[in-house]
Formats: structure tokens, sequence, C-alpha cells
């Protein structure tokens, strides 16, 4: 992962928040997001915007702009999906439409879980807003909801940038032992790639 790490500090750096709101969008409209390091990218341009590299409000607005549209595409590629499976005959479409229909039972009676808080956590926001789209919740609905965890992840994953310029120990501090192990995967990883970074730049500088 640190590999992967030090190559986004250098496009990040290169491109900017433009990149950044490019990945926030493909990490949610389809599986892609699979691949796609979104909110590792976040933090590690809310490092750079701490450097100066990068305008921290443009990284926010970016992330959260980039998660937003995400979002509403992956719940009308759900959405329209979900129907034309729903229209179809056979065993198949049959077992998908009585998964889609215990999908819309979760999403109507806790959308809190399953949009607010499954938009937090890795993996699962990645297919959330396809089967929110597969369920009958309305669009407007899941909109509010969704908006809630997408500010929640926007803070988390710039916090995690925040954090990962200060010590262990202040990190310990603010989280206490156990948030702080929940930080230190993210937040090691950007440490180490950013002082790699500086590490070669003072190198170029001294030659």
């Amino acid at each position: 992962m640190e590999p992967i790490t030090g190559q986004l500090l250098e496009y990040l750096a290169a491109h900017g928040p433009w990149l950044l709101f490019a990945m926030a969008v493909l990490e949610t409209c389809f599986v892609t997001g699979l691949v796609v390091p979104s909110g590792l990218g976040t933090s590690v341009a809310t490092v750079l915007a701490l450097e100066g590299t990068l305008s921290l409000p443009a990284v926010v607005v970016a992330a959260a702009a980039g998660g937003a549209v995400g979002d509403s595409l992956g719940f009308w590629v759900g959405r329209l999906s979900g129907e034309r499976l729903r229209a179809g005959t056979g065993p198949v479409s049959g077992l998908v439409a009585r998964r889609i229909a215990e999908a819309g039972r979760l999403f109507g009676r806790h959308p809190v879980y399953s949009v607010t808080l499954a938009r937090l956590v890795s993996f699962v926001r990645t297919v959330m807003p396809m089967a929110a789209g597969m369920s009958p919740i309305g669009y407007s609905r899941f909109l509010a909801y969704e908006a809630l965890g997408l500010l929640a992840w926007v803070a988390l994953y710039v916090a995690i940038g925040v954090l990962a310029q200060e010590s262990w120990l202040r990190v310990t501090q603010l989280l206490g032992v156990g948030g702080g192990l929940v930080f230190v995967g993210v937040a090691g990883l950007l440490w180490a790639a950013l002082r790699r970074r500086r590490r070669s730049r003072n190198r170029k500088e001294g030659a």
C-alpha cells in the first residue's frame, strides 16, 4: 500500500482536486469503486493542503461533490438494473426479486444504518448506492440520509490527513489508544510516504 500512497501524493500534487473529484465519483458510481481508494486520496490531498501544495477548501469540496455525484449515479444504475431484473422471468429473476424486496425492507426501516453508516465503511460504500437504487427507497429520502454519511466520510478522511501530520503520541491523546489504532493504518502509510517524498525533494534541492 505504501507505493500506492506515494503515487497518490505525486498524482494529486500534479492534478489537484480534479483528480480527487474523479476518484470520489468512481468509488460509488459502479463496481469500479472496489479498486479506487478515494478515502485514502482525500487524506493524501489533505496532507498536501497542509503542506501548502493544494487548497484545503478545494480538497473538501472536491471530495464531497465527487462523492455526491458518484452516489447519485450509483443509485440510478441500481434503480434501472433493478427494474430490468424484476421485469425478467425465470428462477434467477425470481431470486433477485426476492433479494431486492429484502433490501427494500432494510433500507425502508433502517436507512441510518443501511445508507448513512454504510457510507463510512470501506467496500460497503462502493455498492451501497446501487443496492439502495434496487430497493423501493425514494431518491429524495436516499439523498437525505446519504448526505449525512457523505459529510461524515469527508470529515473522517480529512481528519486522518490532519492527524498524519502529528506524532503518534498526539493521536493517542486526541483519540485514546483504541481510536488511535483505527487511524494507524491509513495515517501510517501517509506518514511514511510523506517522509519519502520530503527526502526525495531534499536530495533534489541539494544536488
